[in-house]
C-alpha cells in the first residue's frame, strides 16, 4: 500500500475539526475569558485617574470701538475671537505662555491641560481646563486668564477680555470608573484568543474526522460507520460497555455489519473474526462484543476470545470477574483445553474467554499453539470473534491476524492520525494480513447530516442511509436484503402495504 499525499483540508472538514476541537477545549474558552476579564479590570482600575474640570467663559474684543472702523467693530470682535480660539493651542504651547504661567503658579510644573473653543457667531471663548487635582485645575485656569491677553496681544492689538462665567473650584470628578466595560472587553478578548487557538489546533490536527478522509487514507472498504452514543445513554447501564440496544441506529449498524461478515465468510469451514485497531481506546472490545451478540441473535453459536494479553477487558466490559482462566493460561499449559476456559455471561447470554492480564511487557505468542486453540473453538462454535491488542503498540497482533479468515480494522473518529493508520495497515499488508474492511467508530450526528454517517456503499452494494431505512417520527426503522426484512414498527406498516396491494389485485 502506497502512502498518499495529504490532500488539502476542505472547508466543511475544517469546520468539523473545529467543532470537535471546541467540544474538547471549550473549558479553555471559559478560563481565558475569565482570566483576561479579571486582568482587564485590574489594569483599568490601576490606570484610572479621576479628572476634574474647571471652566470659564469670556468675551474677546479688539480694544477699539465700532465708530473707529465705520461700525464694523462687532464683526472684527467675532473674527478676532475665532482667530484666538483657533490659535489657542499654539499660544498655550509657547515658551512665553509657559514661563508666565509657571511664574504665576509658583510651581515648577503644570499639572493640567487646557482647551478653548469659540462660540459660533459670537466673540465668546470657552476655556476648559482638566487635571487630576481640582486645585491645580482651578489655579491653572486663573493663571491662563491672567496671562492669555498678554500673549494674545502679539496676534491682535490690545485684546480685551470680559469674564462672563468665572471659574470655580471643582468639587467632584467629571469622569467615573467603568469596571463593567473593562471586564466585557477582557472577556471578548479572551474568547477571541481561545477561539483562535482552537482554530489553530483544528488546522494543525491530522486525526481522521470523516469517512471521506478515511477512504482517502486507506485503500480498504469501509464496512460501516458506527454512530456516536450519547453520554446519557452510556451512563444508563451498570457497566461501561456500549451495547447496540441502547441506540436503534447502533443496532441497525451492527445488523448491517453482520450481513456483510456472513457474506464474506460464506463457504468457510473456519470462521475466525479478529478485531484490531491502531491505538487503544478506539472501541475494539465494544465492536467485538456487539458483533458477537448480533451473530448469536441470528441463531449462530458464537464465542468471544480476549487475545489482548496485556489488557484483558472483555470480562470487565461484560460485567464479569477476571478470575477465570484465559488465553494466557492455555498458551502456557498445553494440557489445559481451551473449551474448559469458556464462561457464559448471564446478562448478555454470550460465551467468552477472558482472564488476567500479563505483567510482561514483551510476551512472545506461540502462533502454532494459538492456531490450534482457534481450531478447537471452530469445531464447537460457528463464529469465533477475537478481540486483539492494538496493532501499532503490540507487534504480535499482526502475526495473530494471519490466523483469521476475517480481519476488521476499527478506527475511531478524531482519535488517530491518518499517518498512523496508513503505516499500521501498510505493515500488516506487508506481512500478508488481508483486512476485510474498516469500521469507522464514533461518528457524531453532525457528520451524518452531511453524508458522513451510515451511508457506506464501499464495495458491497449496501446503502445505509436514512431514506433507505426510512427513519422517521411516525415509523421506526427496517431494511430489506437477501430476501428478508428486519424491523420493529416498520414491519407492521410493511404488512399493511402488502394487504393493500393484494386487495387492489382482487
Amino acid at each position: 500500500m502506497e502512502n498518499k499525499e495529504q490532500e488539502p483540508i476542505h472547508i466543511l472538514n475544517l469546520f468539523i475539526r473545529f467543532k470537535n476541537a471546541f467540544a474538547m477545549l471549550w473549558p479553555l474558552v471559559l478560563v481565558l475569558a475569565l482570566l483576561l476579564g479579571i486582568f482587564s479590570y485590574q489594569r483599568a482600575r490601576k490606570s484610572f485617574t479621576s479628572m476634574y474640570e474647571c471652566r470659564a467663559i469670556f468675551t474677546v474684543s479688539a480694544g477699539y470701538t465700532a465708530e473707529d472702523i465705520f461700525g464694523t467693530g462687532a464683526y472684527y470682535d467675532q473674527y478676532n475671537a475665532q482667530q484666538l480660539a483657533a490659535a489657542f493651542p499654539q499660544i498655550v504651547s509657547t515658551d512665553m505662555m509657559r514661563d508666565m504661567v509657571v511664574q504665576q503658579l509658583d510651581k515648577g510644573y503644570i499639572n493640567a491641560y487646557a482647551t478653548a473653543t469659540a462660540v459660533a457667531e459670537s466673540n465668546m471663548l470657552v476655556l476648559t481646563v482638566t487635571g487630576p487635582n481640582p486645585q491645580d485645575a482651578y489655579d491653572y485656569t486663573r493663571a491662563l486668564m491672567n496671562c492669555y491677553p498678554l500673549v494674545a496681544g502679539v496676534m491682535v492689538d490690545n485684546p480685551q477680555m470680559h469674564v462672563v462665567t468665572s471659574p470655580e473650584l471643582p468639587t467632584e470628578p467629571y469622569n467615573s470608573f467603568n469596571g463593567f466595560s473593562a471586564i466585557i472587553k477582557g472577556v471578548i478578548l479572551g474568547v477571541v484568543v481561545a477561539l483562535l487557538f482552537i482554530f489553530l489546533c483544528a488546522l494543525l490536527t491530522r486525526t481522521l474526522q470523516t469517512t471521506e478522509e478515511l477512504k482517502t487514507a486507506v485503500n480498504i472498504p469501509i464496512l460501516v460507520a458506527l454512530p456516536k452514543v450519547d453520554r446519557k445513554k452510556r451512563r444508563s447501564g451498570n457497566n461501561s460497555l456500549i451495547t447496540a440496544d441502547i441506540d436503534p441506529n447502533l443496532t441497525e449498524s451492527f445488523r448491517g455489519l453482520r450481513v456483510k461478515i456472513k457474506k464474506m465468510l460464506e463457504g468457510n469451514d473456519k470462521k475466525v473474526i479478529m478485531v484490531t485497531s491502531t491505538l487503544a481506546g478506539e472501541g475494539k472490545t465494544t465492536v467485538s462484543i456487539n458483533l458477537a451478540t448480533a451473530l448469536q441473535r441470528d441463531g449462530h453459536k458464537v464465542v468471544i476470545l480476549d487475545a489482548d494479553l496485556r489488557s484483558q477487558s472483555v470480562a470487565a466490559n461484560l460485567g464479569e470477574s477476571a478470575d477465570g482462566a484465559g488465553l494466557m493460561d492455555c498458551l502456557r499449559d498445553k494440557d489445559l483445553p481451551i473449551l474448559g476456559c469458556v464462561r457464559t455471561c448471564e446478562k448478555f447470554s454470550i460465551d467468552f474467554i477472558s482472564g488476567l492480564s500479563t505483567n510482561k511487557r514483551h510476551y512472545a505468542v506461540d502462533l502454532n499453539r494459538f492456531r490450534m486453540l482457534l481450531d478447537e473453538l471452530c469445531q464447537y462454535y460457528d463464529y469465533v470473534v477475537v478481540d486483539t491488542a492494538p496493532s501499532e503498540i503490540v507487534s504480535e497482533t499482526t502475526a495473530m491476524c494471519r490466523c483469521a479468515q476475517c480481519v476488521l480494522y476499527v478506527v475511531r473518529q478524531d482519535h488517530v492520525q491518518s499517518a498512523q493508520v496508513i503505516n499500521t495497515i501498510s505493515t500488516m499488508h506487508q506481512k500478508d494480513v488481508k483486512i476485510a474492511g474498516c469500521i469507522f467508530n464514533g461518528v457524531p450526528k453532525f457528520h451524518r447530516q452531511y453524508g458522513y454517517g451510515y451511508r457506506s456503499a464501499y464495495g458491497y452494494g449496501y446503502d445505509y442511509g436514512y431514506r433507505k431505512y426510512r427513519y422517521g417520527s411516525s415509523s421506526s426503522y427496517g431494511y430489506s436484503g437477501y430476501g428478508y426484512r428486519y424491523g420493529y414498527s416498520g414491519y407492521s406498516s410493511y404488512q399493511k402495504e402488502t394487504k393493500k396491494s393484494s386487495r387492489r389485485k382482487k
